[in-house]
């Protein structure tokens, strides 16, 4: 009993052996076969590919050569057909040309294009054999709504206050030519002041009054440039006759005329009015620089 058993065992194990060597054996048949066939369709995928490059690259060569003759006339494309030798093959319906023909015919045809020099017009070319002719003028420019048949000459306009056959302006002899504006302007303002006595809407005797100030005011301003003119008018009298006495000219600043202009002013005002003025400009001042002073020291002062 023990014998057979052994022997049972062996040939179980026998058994079991030759069947993992031939599971083995399909697994690597099965592996190759897979190994084949992956690649194979490598290899037609690289086929594929190559195929698709070609045809794009012949595409793109037709297109550079469509763009190198799309400048070409028509005369020239079959005078270069004639010269090469090139059949009509639109008749030939049975007949088919191939893309590589097509793309050998336009290179060539397109080199030939570019060794062909292009014809530089002269100026004697572009002159006309009858002056009466037109003239011949390229399509490419835009043409003009407005066609100036006859040609007339443009209106010179002038400024006189900046050109020199009005001469110069003379300040004096200008015053008293329109001096009679003035008393006008008086007039006016005279009307004005009645005017605004009757007037009994408060709107239209607003627009009277505002009118009326404005009038006022550009007096003033007027009568203040005119004492300015006359004072700066002394001053250059008196220089001129110390250079004629023997000194420098000297010419006064922006600074000297204004501290000149002052004292004149002040002047004139009388001893009152100055102090006034000027106690109206010291509290100003003051009130200036408290601005810049802390809450604690204004509260103190």
């Amino acid at each position: 009993m023990v014998i057979r058993k052994k022997q049972f065992e062996e040939h179980s194990d026998s058994d079991q052996d030759g069947y993992a060597y031939d599971s083995q054996e399909e697994e690597e048949v099965h592996d190759e076969s897979d190994l084949d066939e992956s690649d194979e369709e490598n290899e037609e995928d690289e086929d594929e590919y190559e195929e698709e490059n070609e045809e794009d690259d012949k595409a793109a060569q037709l297109a550079k050569i469509k763009r190198d003759l799309a400048h070409v006339s028509f005369e020239q494309l079959a005078e270069i057909k004639g010269k090469m030798g090139m059949k009509d093959h639109s008749h030939d319906k049975k007949s088919k040309i191939s893309k590589e023909q097509i793309l050998k015919d336009l290179k060539g045809a397109a080199t030939k294009i570019k060794k062909t020099n292009k014809v530089k017009l002269t100026k004697d070319d572009m002159k006309r054999e009858n002056k009466h002719r037109p003239m011949e003028v390229s399509s490419k420019r835009a043409v003009g709504r407005f066609k100036e048949v006859v040609p007339v000459q443009a209106e010179k306009r002038r400024d006189p206050r900046f050109d020199k056959l009005s001469g110069q302006l003379n300040q004096d002899l200008f015053e008293k030519s329109y001096g009679f504006l003035n008393d006008y302007k008086k007039s006016e303002m005279d009307m004005l002041r009645q005017r605004l006595k009757k007037e009994k809407d408060p709107e239209e005797a607003e627009k009277l009054k505002g009118l009326l100030v404005k009038m006022v005011s550009a007096e003033k301003q007027d009568q203040e440039k005119k004492r300015k003119q006359a004072l700066f008018r002394e001053r250059k009298k008196q220089e001129a006759e110390l250079v004629k006495q023997g000194k420098t000219p000297y010419f006064l600043k922006r600074s000297e005329k204004r501290k000149l202009d002052l004292m004149d002013r002040y002047e004139k005002l009388g001893a009152k009015s100055v102090d006034r003025i000027l106690e109206k400009r010291r509290k100003k001042n003051t009130a200036k620089d408290r601005k810049h002073l802390p809450f604690k020291r204004r509260s103190a002062e």
